[in-house]
């Protein structure tokens, strides 16, 4: 499901207008910038990427009809549209990873006190070095440019050696069905409103 879709969603559960949920699944879709396979979903569709859009975008919103409405909230039902009403963990997607994956990660220690904080964040809210994919990659220079800033991202950029988000996801293993499948339901409820 698209970013708009999940907004159009959004709109019908929290009220306001589909442009006030935007930037959260856009935010929480990034992911798919760096590869365009359902495996991106390990990245973000998770508790992880709820807490980095409620560090994001703050603990709430007030969308058009002034009504207050969680970050959290509407990032967890971004999950839930995509996986079969599930909100995984990290460690629901990394449990099952290839056992080379962990190997291939060269966690770096950056002497940046908020820096070396938020890039080992995976690792703190899993306990999984698999975890470390996520911010020790490309895809981990977007998060922290997002997140802190240019200059954050091009320090941290200079400390990886070309780690590609694409390489590293081939190891992780997708088994369980609530990782494939959206929930066919919340499609069919935009679909029935456009008859």
């Amino acid at each position: 499901m698209n970013y708009w879709k999940h907004s159009l969603l959004s709109a019908k559960k929290f009220n306001g207008h589909a442009n006030d949920y935007l930037a959260v699944h856009k935010f929480m879709d990034a992911s798919k910038l760096f590869y365009y396979h359902m495996k991106h979903r390990v990245l973000l569709h998770n508790t992880y990427g709820i807490e980095l859009c409620i560090r994001k975008f703050g603990e709430t919103l007030v969308n058009a009809d002034q009504q207050t409405i969680l970050i959290r909230d509407i990032a967890a039902e971004h999950c839930r549209e995509d996986l079969m009403g599930f909100v995984p963990t990290l460690n629901n997607w990394f449990t099952y990873t290839d056992d080379a994956l962990a190997d291939l990660i060269n966690p770096v220690n950056p002497a940046d006190t908020l820096l070396k904080e938020f890039v080992f964040l995976p690792l703190v809210m899993s306990g999984l070095p698999a975890s470390l994919i996520i911010t020790h990659s490309n895809f981990g220079v977007y998060l922290v440019k997002e997140m802190m800033g240019i200059d954050y991202a091009l320090e941290w950029a200079s400390h990886l050696e070309g780690a590609n988000i694409v390489e590293l996801l081939k190891f992780v293993k997708l088994t369980e069905k609530w990782q494939h499948t959206p929930d066919i339901k919340q499609i069919k409820k935009l679909e029935d409103e456009r008859i």
